[in-house]
C-alpha cells in the first residue's frame, strides 16, 4: 500500500502518492520548493514533481505571505504551461493534494550548461551556435506569448544526453502586459542573477524580450570564454558593471572563434536595448547566417553527452551556488533560503538602487567640481591677462653719453 502524506514526515515524500504520481526520491531542494523524481502511474513515465515547502504555505505566520508564496509557485506553472516547445521544460499538471501544492513537469535526465562548463570546459564554435539557436527558438515562443523569462543563465539551461537544450525555471517570468504579475515578483525579488542581468533589469526599468537576449549573451559569453563578461567582489559590483562598463569583445578571450559569432555575442551585450537584436527570431537568423558563412553546423548533436553520469541522482539536483538543486535556483532567487529571506532580498534590491543613485550623485558632483575648477582657472587667467595688458610699460632709461 502506498504511503500517505499524513502517515509520514512532511519533509520526506518518498513513496507518497500525489494524485497520479508516486514519489520515488528527492532530486534537489531550494528555499521555496523541493524537487522529486516521481512515476506517473497512468503513462508509466518518470516526471519531476516540484512541491512547495511547508514553511512557504505557512507564510511565516502571515496569511498574506502564504498567499504570495502560493501565487508565485503557481505563476511559474502558468508561465511555463503556456509555452509548448521542444526547447522548453514542459509542465504536465499543477495540483493540490493533502495540503501539498505541487507542479508535475518534464523530467530532464542530463546536466545543466553550468555543469558542462565546470566538467568539459568552454564550448566550441559549433556548440555555441547550437546553444544560441536552440535558446533563441525557445525565447521566440515566449516572445510570441508575451512572456519574459528574466533569469536566463547556465543553471537554467538543461541538456538532454542527445544534445537538446531545455530552458527551465520560469519562476521569475512575467507577462509583459500583466501589472499584477510584475507586482507579485517585485514583492519578492526583482532581480535575476547578477552575472547575467541586463542593465534595465538592474535599474528596475521595464523589461521585454531584449532583456532575455542580453542575459543569453552574458550566458553565451561565459560558456564560450570560460568566464563571465563581468566579475567583481560582490554581486552589487557585478550588477553595476552591467550598467556602467562596456564588456570586452568575446574575440579577446576567444580569438579562435569566427568573427561573426563574436559579433553576435557582442551585440547581445549592448547596454542600449535598441542596439541589440529586437526579437529572438532575428537572433536565430543572424546565427544561421554566421554559421553558414563560417561553414559551421548547428545540429544539437554537437552538445550531446551520451555517457554523462550525474554526480547526484538527476540533473535537477545539479549543484548550484549553495550546493542545492539547480532546478530550484529561481525558488531561492524569489524567496531565499528561509522565511526571512524575502525581507533580505528586498533590502538588497533597495541597497542596489541606492548605490546606483549614489554613484550618479557622485558623478554629477565630480562633474560640477571640475567644471567649476575649469571655469575658475579660466577666469583667473583672463583677469591676469587683462591686468598684465593694462599695466603701463616702463620705458628703458637712456644712459648719458
Amino acid at each position: 500500500m502506498d504511503a500517505s502524506v499524513s502517515g509520514q514526515r512532511r519533509d520526506d515524500l518518498t513513496g507518497v502518492e500525489l494524485g497520479g504520481y508516486r514519489v520515488l526520491r528527492r532530486l534537489g531542494s531550494g528555499g521555496m520548493a523541493d524537487v522529486w523524481l516521481a512515476e506517473q502511474r497512468s503513462l508509466g513515465r518518470h516526471v519531476a514533481v516540484k512541491t512547495l515547502k511547508r514553511d512557504r504555505t505557512a507564510g511565516g505566520g502571515s496569511a498574506d505571505g502564504a498567499d504570495a508564496s502560493i501565487a508565485r509557485f503557481e505563476q511559474e506553472a502558468r508561465a511555463a504551461a503556456a509555452l509548448v516547445h521542444g526547447n522548453i521544460v514542459q509542465i504536465h499538471e499543477i495540483g493540490f493534494v493533502d495540503g501539498i501544492h505541487f507542479i508535475a513537469e518534464e523530467y530532464v535526465c542530463g546536466p545543466t550548461l553550468k555543469h558542462w562548463l565546470e566538467t568539459r570546459g568552454p564550448l566550441s564554435a559549433e556548440q555555441g551556435v547550437s546553444l544560441l539557436s536552440q535558446v533563441a527558438a525557445a525565447l521566440e515562443v515566449a516572445f510570441q506569448k508575451g512572456i519574459v523569462h528574466r533569469d536566463i543563465k547556465p543553471d537554467n539551461l538543461l541538456l538532454t544526453t542527445s544534445g537538446d537544450v531545455k530552458v527551465a525555471d520560469f519562476g521569475l517570468a512575467r507577462l509583459v502586459q500583466d501589472p499584477a504579475a510584475l507586482h507579485l515578483t517585485q514583492e519578492g525579488f526583482t532581480l535575476g542573477t547578477p552575472l547575467y542581468m541586463s542593465p534595465e533589469q538592474v535599474e528596475g526599468r521595464p523589461v521585454d524580450c531584449r532583456s532575455d537576449l542580453y542575459s543569453l549573451g552574458a550566458t553565451a559569453y561565459h560558456l564560450l570564454a570560460g568566464m563571465p563578461p563581468f566579475t567583481g567582489a560582490t554581486g552589487l559590483s557585478v550588477a553595476l558593471a552591467h550598467v556602467r562598463t562596456a564588456a570586452a569583445s568575446l574575440a579577446e578571450p576567444r580569438p579562435d572563434l569566427p568573427a561573426a559569432i563574436c559579433g553576435i555575442v557582442d551585440r547581445l551585450l549592448q547596454k542600449d536595448p535598441d542596439s541589440r537584436f529586437q526579437r529572438p527570431a532575428e537572433l536565430a537568423e543572424a546565427v544561421e547566417d554566421a554559421a553558414r558563412g563560417a561553414g559551421i553546423g548547428r545540429g544539437q548533436q554537437s552538445l550531446a553527452w551520451p555517457d554523462w553520469q550525474s554526480p547526484v541522482p538527476a540533473a535537477h539536483a545539479a549543484a548550484g551556488p549553495s550546493g542545492q538543486g539547480a532546478g530550484l535556483q529561481i525558488g531561492r532567487a524569489i524567496t531565499g533560503g528561509s522565511v526571512e529571506s524575502a525581507r533580505v532580498r528586498r533590502a538588497a534590491t533597495r541597497r542596489l538602487a541606492m548605490a546606483i543613485e549614489e554613484e550618479e550623485r557622485s558623478r554629477r558632483e565630480s562633474r560640477r567640481f571640475w567644471l567649476g575648477t575649469a571655469a575658475a582657472a579660466g577666469l583667473l587667467f583672463a583677469v591676469g591677462f587683462v591686468f598684465a595688458r593694462s599695466r603701463p610699460r616702463r620705458r628703458p632709461s637712456r644712459r648719458p653719453p
